[in-house]
């Protein structure tokens, strides 16, 4: 069998929006509609990559991810060691890849943390790759996870105002508003009018404009 012929770079739509906000309903409303396969990847899935001991409260979880609870048992925040932000880094990288091998990609995220916005807006910038978020309130979110037998609220809950702190997209959803059928069709009218994205490229000058000031004016 020869090697296949190399094809156009695919296209990448971004989501970004906290557990519960409804991302993966979402791109599964995409994949359906769309005539070629969109591949749907994500943090949760690269995350089941990562050994348990490195995860949550195991072991080596200082060297992956821990996650911080109070007394009660809440998630206070989840901090990422070494390892755990190599797969970080890896997560944008993941979906570039696929995408130069000729793939649409969906890749459904939260950015939890400024650096993964800055991070991601440097991968993606100057590619058809296109961000979207993905918003429900903070209550409906908690809902849907308990409804969903997801646990707890915690992630919801520490992370919802950082997910959101930023205010640059291509596209936004709001899957409290609208349903999930119309929610997909909002995306696939978006993507079917061929636009030219401008988010990525945005984030990254301006990240770029603020660690040029600060090299010149100092800490």
């Amino acid at each position: 069998m020869t090697r296949p012929a190399a094809a156009a770079p695919g296209r990448i739509v971004v989501l970004n929006g906290i557990a519960a906000s409804g991302k993966s309903t979402l791109a599964r409303g995409l994949q359906d509609r769309w005539p070629e396969p969109f591949l749907h990847v994500g943090l949760d899935a690269i995350t089941a990559t990562m050994p348990r001991r490195f995860l949550f409260d195991g072991a080596d979880a200082d060297l992956g991810a821990r996650w911080v609870t109070d007394d009660a048992g809440r998630v206070l925040r989840i901090d990422a060691g070494p390892f755990g932000e190599r797969l970080l880094l890896g997560l944008p990288r993941w979906a570039t890849a696929l995408a130069d091998a000729g793939n649409h990609v969906i890749l459904d995220d939260v950015l939890l943390y400024p650096w993964r916005l800055h991070d991601v807006a440097a991968v993606m910038a100057g590619r058809d790759a296109h961000f979207v978020e993905v918003r429900c309130t903070i209550e409906t979110a908690r809902v849907r996870a308990r409804e969903r037998g997801r646990g707890g609220t915690g992630t919801i809950d520490a992370y919802y105002a950082a997910t959101y702190a930023h205010d640059d997209y291509d596209l936004r959803i709001d899957t409290e508003r609208d349903g999930p059928d119309a929610c997909a069709e909002r995306l696939v009218a978006y993507l079917r009018g061929d636009p030219q994205p401008g988010a990525f490229e945005r984030l990254a000058r301006a990240a770029g404009a603020r660690t040029a000031d600060r090299r010149h004016t100092g800490p």
